[in-house]
């Protein structure tokens, strides 16, 4: 079986959860958590925003020798020292996943014995259950164990998937329970309540031909109630993740048009999918030829559809997650000649809209808060540039640089670039740091800071690479990274746009 390390997501207001910077770095500003308590992925671990408002990272050493947190006090905005969560010899966590409610935190650590292979489900794993974040008490999970782990509203009791049964916690400690799931097909989750109720979500064949989402509720030892759910493309390969004790979410997390709801009124009513996958919602204009449709969302942002048959007028539809319609398609740019879409994929999934369509010689950059007001910025053939945690957008644009943040909108400052591969982050929501080049094909080396107050040079960087620049994208693991290649034949370099404590430097890898 294949490791599953699913990206959580709540598409309870449509909203991504959004992946993050390193665990060491600055804590995600105000206003990205707009799906509550969920976590958001950080590298090799994940993000948790406490009931008082404080945010708590768990996540694995680089050398997956242990786990660790740190807490961010939202009064003194300040972090805490790093402390150990898990720590045991010959075992090695790849990942961690987490749940928290009340102060307190249930987290599954994927390990292995001896060693962590990505592409091996973990059968070393361990459940980890703190109340405060500072003392921490784990069990070993039997088998294969990677599903993230269910916690009670009230954070005293939490459970967690194992092969052939679940563990869980409360005020008696660990308890391991076996539970029979025949027909269980890939991913399943659990949730639990104050009262111990557990509820097991699975994929099933119930016979030969027919799939059903299966829910097993029980208290304790107790033999399970039944409950067959319809629920397209159940026994297929789909994430399947609680969002609390009542909610739970299922599809492609990465692909928000995809994902279902399953829910229930409280522990006494029985499940049911609430909410269909918006892509089969009435009112979707789905265009398969042209500009095929394409979906954008992020917190506290409608679900919108983008698309256009002819690839010159593109449409626009926002999702109501309320009524789950589609609202009427609205044209949001107009271009003389047919656009495609650009190349807009980044390493984090962003707090703002931003989809790029090539129309001509150029691209255009389309952003928007609400689905209704729309820009169109112009960007040439340069790339966009993003912050390490994916809030900020900075779009390089021939005469000014746009920044594009969840607060302000589109910012847009003086200082356009014009060399084949200048490029640009965003330093804020109202600044950008600018590497650009004194000729058009020219590296860039000239390092300097845009804001409403004028333009700022900040220093030289020589480049050695041999021949002129042919073209710049932004790297495929590191923000702020940008792979530009060479006129001379598999030449090039990787540049970096990083911020010190002392302020910003460029890192330069030839190849």
């Amino acid at each position: 079986m294949s490791r599953i390390t699913g990206v959580i997501v709540a598409l309870a207001t449509a909203a991504a959860v959004l992946t993050g910077s390193t665990a060491g770095a600055a804590p995600a500003p105000e206003g990205v958590h707009d799906a509550g308590d969920l976590p958001r992925e950080l590298e090799g671990g994940v993000e948790l925003t406490l009931a008082d408002g404080d945010l708590f990272r768990v996540w694995v050493d680089d050398d997956h020798q242990g786990v660790w947190g740190r807490r961010y006090d939202a009064a003194t905005a300040t972090w805490g020292g790093r402390q150990e969560v898990l720590r045991e010899e010959d075992l090695a966590c790849g990942d961690v996943d987490a749940r928290t409610a009340n102060g307190a935190v249930a987290v599954t650590a994927k390990c292995d014995r001896g060693g962590y292979p990505d592409d091996q489900a973990p059968t070393g794993s361990h459940a980890v259950w703190s109340a405060d974040t500072i003392t921490w008490s784990s069990y070993p999970l039997e088998g294969e164990a990677y599903d993230e782990p269910g916690i009670s509203p009230d954070g005293s009791r939490a459970v967690w998937l194992e092969f052939r049964g679940y563990v869980t916690w409360g005020p008696e400690g660990f308890t391991r329970r076996a539970l029979e799931t025949p027909g269980r097909e890939y991913t399943a989750t659990a949730t639990i309540t104050d009262d111990a109720q557990v509820s097991y979500l699975f994929g099933a064949h119930v016979s030969r031909r027919r799939c059903a989402l299966v829910v097993l509720t029980r208290t304790g030892d107790a033999p399970p109630t039944r409950q067959e759910v319809a629920l397209d493309d159940a026994c297929q390969d789909r994430n399947f993740a609680n969002v609390d004790a009542n909610t739970a979410v299922f599809g492609e997390f990465a692909l928000p048009s995809s994902v279902a709801v399953v829910s229930r009124a409280d522990a006494a009513s029985p499940w049911a999918v609430t909410r269909q996958p918006p892509i089969t919602a009435p009112g979707l204009v789905l265009v398969d030829r042209g500009l095929r449709t394409t979906f954008r969302t992020a917190p506290g942002a409608p679900l919108v559809a983008l698309g256009s048959r002819t690839g010159r007028r593109v449409r626009a539809q926002v999702y109501d997650p309320v009524a789950q319609v589609w609202g009427a398609a609205v044209t949001v740019h107009e271009s003389p000649t047919r656009c495609r879409w650009g190349a807009d994929g980044t390493v984090q999934p962003l707090a703002v809209i931003a989809a790029v369509v090539g129309c001509g010689r150029g691209n255009v950059v389309l952003t928007t808060r609400d689905g209704l007001a729309w820009d169109a910025l112009r960007m040439g053939r340069r790339t966009l540039g993003q912050s390490d945690d994916g809030r900020y957008v900075a779009v390089p644009g021939p005469r000014d640089v746009h920044v594009i943040s969840p607060e302000r909108g589109v910012v847009s400052l003086p200082g356009g670039t014009t060399g084949r591969c200048d490029v640009v982050v965003p330093d804020g929501p109202d600044a950008a740091v600018q590497l650009v080049a004194a000729g058009p094909r020219r590296w860039p080396t000239i390092l300097r800071r845009v804001s409403s107050g004028g333009t700022e040079r900040l220093g030289r960087f020589p480049t050695r690479t041999r021949g002129r620049c042919a073209g710049v994208e932004q790297s495929y693991d590191r923000a702020a990274y940008f792979d530009m290649d060479s006129t001379r034949p598999n030449r090039g370099q990787t540049v970096g746009i990083v911020r010190r404590e002392d302020g910003w430097a460029v890192r330069v890898d030839r190849w």
